[in-house]
Formats: structure tokens, C-alpha cells, sequence
């Protein structure tokens, strides 16, 4: 029996979820939740990566619901993909998971430690799957990475840099302190991908040193020492003018025994004492794996594969610990823990 998902906001990452659900013959896109039109949105958003959005005539063909509770009556869906704005995200995951589905929510996950723990709290409760879109930890890249880290065929890792920059975004007000407060800012929303990496890799960070606010205004851009035992991580990154700007990722890890280098997505370089190597991870789509071991983990109630809502809360802590050493605001500040 097919597995029915209903998609909650159609914009670029709700648009790119959609299109690998609808690749997967044993799921149903039962229905798309977003005020606009999909075939609208379809046509005007556009993110700052290279994915595929679905099919218009697919998406024609999906019902469309601009009231939640309304797909959640007509519907009854066994599963619920998150993808709206992060303020948005605690109510409508509590609403899902209370209404029995299992759920799928991008990242970041929340900004409140305390809505992250109420979200986890819930799932538990409800006995139902919470997977947090930290979609890094399926790119083959970091994948080889890790498993370098993990099984020291190059020794100990010893210094790690990882970077993220692009174009400060076209949608929301990033001008608005406000608004950048309530999202968290390019901290949040973009390098926390490479914290939770980080995180996948090493585990907690002992401390967290000679933070940098590289932009001159709140998580434009930041640079960040996460120290652990033996080994040193720097996160940095954020958004640049003009909004245009291309996206850019790499990484560079320094082992005891060689080193690898990834300039740009698929590509590593790896250097030895008696040689050099070449790795090409394309092509690849780590948002269709992504979403496949939530389709997984939905049918087959094994979470092994996903990144949990409880491992997803490390995240936003980290994320929140490298706030506070910036000094910078967030919702619900004492309740951190």
C-alpha cells in the first residue's frame, strides 16, 4: 500500500521534496498546502541550488489546499514534508505529529531549544517518526569524509575548515533585525549544515572559541572555532551581496597521514606520502536518499538512517552556544539548556 504525503509549503525545497516523492512508486503526493497556487509557485521560485522540481502536469494533478486542517480531514495522510518558513515550523509539526503522522521537517529545525524539545517530546508521545533535513549528511562528498574521520585510514583528524557562502536570500526582509532574529539568521539557516556535519563527525564540541561576525550585522556572516579533543573545526559562512551571488561549499581536512580537499560539490582530492587521488561523487542527489530513508524509516519504523529530531536539537545547541558567544539575540533565551 502506497504511503500518502502531503506537502506543507510549495516553495523551493517544498517544490524539490515534491518532485522526489513523486519519483517513488510506493508514495502518494496526496496533497500540496501552500496559499498560492503550486503551478504559480512552480513558476516564480527559484532557490540557489541545482535540483529538480517536479513535473507541472504532476503538480496539476496533485489536490490543492491552502487550510492544513483541511488536507488533514480530506486527505487522512500517513506522513506530513515541512517545508515552510522556520517560524512556522513548531505548530505545524505539532499539529501533524498529534494528528498521527509521521513528519519531515527542514532545517533548521527550530531556533527555541525549547520548541526543539517540545517537537521531540511530542514525537515520542505519538510513537512516530521526526527526521530534520540536514540533507549534507547524505551528500557522498561528506559521506567519504566522515568515513575517513571515522576509521583514521589517515590518521587523526586534526584540523577541519568547512565553508558555506551564497547570496543573501531574495525571499524574506534581510534587513529586518527582526526577521533575521526570528529565523536565526545565516548561522540557522546556512552553516548550521556544516555544525551539524561537524557534529555527525566529531560529536559535541568541548568549547567554542574566536567566534567572528564577519558581516558587521546579525549572522550575515560568521566564523566559528568548535574545539574537541585532539581536533579543531572551523564553521564559517553566511550571505554576501549581491543577492545573485553563486552558491559555494568546500572543505578541507587535514589528517595526521594526508589530507582531502573538496573545492566544490562532488569533487575531493585526496593527498598522501606516496600519492595523490581523485574522487568524482557525480552525479548525485542526496535530497532523493534524503527523502528515501524517511519513506524508509516511515514504513519500516527504524530511524537509523534519518537525522532525528533529538540528534537535530544538538544542532540548534551548538548553533545557540556560537549565538551566545556572538552575543546575539534569539527567541526564548532563558530557556537554554
Amino acid at each position: 500500500m502506497k504511503i500518502k504525503v502531503i506537502v506543507l509549503g510549495f516553495g523551493f525545497m517544498g517544490q524539490t521534496h515534491c518532485g522526489n516523492l513523486l519519483k517513488m512508486p510506493d508514495v502518494q503526493v496526496a496533497g500540496i498546502v501552500d496559499p498560492a497556487e503550486p503551478l504559480e509557485r512552480l513558476r516564480t521560485v527559484k532557490g540557489n541550488l541545482q535540483t529538480v522540481p517536479p513535473d507541472a502536469d504532476a503538480v496539476r494533478a496533485i489536490p490543492h489546499f491552502t487550510d492544513p486542517e483541511e488536507a488533514l480531514t480530506c486527505v487522512s495522510p500517513d506522513a506530513a514534508v515541512i517545508a515552510l518558513p522556520t517560524k512556522l515550523h513548531h505548530d505545524a509539526v505539532i499539529r501533524c505529529l498529534e494528528a498521527g503522522l509521521h513528519v519531515f521537517v527542514e532545517k533548521p529545525f527550530a531556533v527555541s531549544l525549547r520548541e526543539c524539545d517540545r517537537m521531540v517530546r511530542t514525537a515520542g508521545n505519538v510513537n512516530r517518526q521526526l527526521a530534520v533535513g540536514y540533507v549534507v549528511r547524505w551528500m557522498k562528498e561528506y559521506r567519504f569524509l566522515k568515513q575517513t574521520v571515522l576509521s583514521a585510514r589517515l590518521g587523526k583528524l586534526k584540523y577541519l575548515k568547512m565553508t558555506r557562502i551564497t547570496g543573501i536570500p531574495e525571499w524574506g526582509n534581510w534587513n529586518d533585525p527582526e526577521f533575521i532574529r526570528a529565523s536565526g539568521g545565516s548561522l540557522f539557516d546556512l552553516v548550521s549544515h556544516d555544525v551539524d556535519f561537524v557534529r555527525s563527525c566529531l560529536g559535541e564540541p568541548e568549547r567554542i572559541e574566536s567566534v567572528r561576525d564577519l558581516g558587521g550585522s546579525q549572522f550575515k556572516m560568521i566564523s566559528s572555532v568548535l574545539r574537541f579533543n585532539g581536533a579543531d573545526a572551523v564553521v564559517e559562512g553566511g550571505f554576501v551581496t549581491p543577492p545573485g551571488y553563486p552558491f559555494g561549499r568546500s572543505y578541507a581536512a587535514y589528517f595526521e597521514n594526508g589530507t582531502l580537499i573538496s573545492p566544490e560539490a562532488g569533487k575531493v582530492s585526496e593527498y598522501r606520502k606516496d600519492g595523490t587521488a581523485e574522487y568524482d561523487f557525480l552525479p548525485d542527489d542526496p535530497y532523493f536518499s534524503e527523502m528515501e530513508d524517511f519513506i524508509r524509516a516511515v514504513r519500516t519504523g527504524d530511524p537509523s538512517r534519518i537525522c532525528t529530531g533529538e540528534d537535530a536539537r544538538g544542532t540548534i545547541l551548538c548553533c545557540t552556544r556560537i549565538a551566545d558567544e556572538m552575543n546575539y539575540p534569539l527567541p526564548e533565551t532563558k530557556e537554554r539548556n
